[in-house]
């Protein structure tokens, strides 16, 4: 009898012992989702504020003149992104007109994004030539981020197709590094891309860029976008693309107010 007693006693301390470790390890698995929970709270905190930042580095509404009207929209695929656009009064005849692209997504790529619209300001305000202006910021891209980025294994480059437009004459004098090709729509066609190669900013010296002109009439429209747009998946995960980007741009154009 008292073997039999010893042995159900063993039986239930080595039970006890069981649920006392299953129910050790569920409260540190507790624990580690609180703290995970807490941990994701934090960075969604973060990320709101970045995104708050980004919105107001952007410009909430853009310059207005008697010849030309410019219109902006922007979504983010994430809270934060690198879409960038801009559209800036040089002088009194003649406005810079910007959009561009930071490789990837989330915070780094919107804080290498606010550097990048700081330089393209301080570039305007120093040359007229749109090669002049856009070489300048990559090199500084280059420098900015071959010393402080990629040491952190961040891979920080831009896409950008910069402009100046010349409002009396409608010459528009543009580069386009590697952004997305702008749509030019003229009455009673249909819209073409405009033609340009360059390289991506602030990755790669001996950036070699080449300028371009087209003349803007009365009437014609000139749609900027970023991949965002033409990448974007249905529910059958096809992108948009470009054709269907053309055809929404020309409905619209036709339509009375434009």
């Amino acid at each position: 009898v008292l073997a039999n007693l010893r042995r159900l006693d063993q039986l239930a301390i080595q039970d006890l012992r069981e649920k006392n470790e299953l129910l050790h390890h569920a409260y540190l698995d507790l624990q580690s989702a609180q703290l995970a929970l807490i941990e994701k709270k934090r960075l969604e905190r973060e990320m709101e504020l970045a995104a708050e930042m980004q919105r107001n580095l952007l410009p909430a509404v853009l310059p207005s003149f008697e010849d030309y009207r410019f219109y902006s929209y922007l979504a983010p695929a994430r809270h934060v992104g690198g879409d960038l656009f801009d559209v800036r009064p040089i002088d009194e005849g003649n406005v810079a007109l910007l959009i561009a692209d930071v490789a990837d997504k989330g915070v780094h790529a919107a804080l290498f994004m606010a550097v990048t619209r700081t330089l393209f300001f301080q570039e305007t305000m120093r040359s007229s030539s749109p090669k002049d202006v856009v070489c300048a910021v990559h090199n500084a891209l280059l420098s900015i981020g071959g010393n402080h980025l990629n040491g952190y294994g961040i891979d920080a480059f831009v896409t950008a197709f910069y402009a100046v437009l010349n409002r009396p004459s409608g010459k528009l004098t543009y580069v386009r590094a590697a952004q997305d090709r702008p749509l030019w729509l003229r009455a009673g066609r249909k819209p073409e891309a405009l033609v340009g190669d360059g390289r991506f900013l602030g990755m790669i010296d001996g950036l070699k860029l080449q300028e371009y002109q087209i003349i803007l009439q009365p009437g014609d429209y000139l749609l900027l976008y970023s991949d965002g747009v033409t990448d974007q998946p249905n529910e059958a995960d096809e992108p948009y693309g470009v054709e269907r980007l053309k055809a929404a741009f020309q409905a619209a154009g036709n339509e009375p107010d434009g």
